[in-house]
């Protein structure tokens, strides 16, 4: 299989790492649980100002490296590629990670194919060195065969422009489906942690 695999808060702690930095910049914290939101700037109470500070401190090498692994999801796709899937990590980090990026998965040994910079949000400053990435319309050539997500808005895309199933790793941001139409939420598994996730995957092969 050919299997799309998202990097931060599935693979990589992500807002653990955020809510420190949130501490270190601003002075207070919050409990995970509280991110309701996936824009960072009404979770964390930021001003338009402020997100933008925030969010380039956070793709800062040292910032993206001292990140912990989810170890679940860490030996799940070193299985995964053991076993001969080809592992791709999509990543809507900024192309301009990549090696800070690298490091991080060379660190803690997460095996994968290829390593993808998406264009999930078409922010303007997104890519402003113009590196290589992709648009989201060329994820049509890659003929994923499944995907595992946090991002809400992401994974619906992928089930209603890809038919692609998806495991929405569960997080305080993506609990809301209300919006979701009952087609697409069929497409979606939502799993409790790393384990339940190549069960899932099983019933798509």
């Amino acid at each position: 299989m050919r299997i799309y695999v998202d990097i931060d808060d599935v693979l990589a702690r992500t807002i653990e790492s955020l809510i420190d930095l949130l501490d270190e910049t601003h002075g207070r914290r919050v409990a995970v649980e509280e991110v309701r939101h996936f824009d960072l700037e009404k979770s964390f109470a930021l001003d338009d100002e402020e997100i933008l500070a925030f969010m380039d401190r956070a793709h800062e090498d040292e910032v993206l490296e001292r990140i912990e692994p989810v170890g679940d999801g860490v030996r799940t796709v070193t299985d995964w590629h053991d076993e001969g899937h080809e592992v791709h990590l999509v990543t809507g980090r900024p192309p301009a990670s990549n090696a800070a990026s690298r490091r991080w998965l060379a660190r803690h040994d997460v095996a994968h194919t290829a390593l993808h910079h998406l264009d999930k949000w078409s922010r303007p400053t997104w890519n402003e060195r113009g590196l290589p990435a992709l648009r989201f319309d060329e994820l049509h050539g890659m003929d994923f065969d499944f995907a595992v997500e946090d991002s809400l808005d992401t994974a619906v895309r992928l089930v209603e422009e890809f038919d692609l199933p998806v495991a929405l790793m569960d997080r305080p941001w993506n609990r809301d489906l209300s919006s979701v139409a009952k087609p697409t939420r069929e497409r979606l598994t939502r799993c409790v942690g790393w384990r339940s996730v190549p069960g899932v995957m099983t019933r798509f092969r």
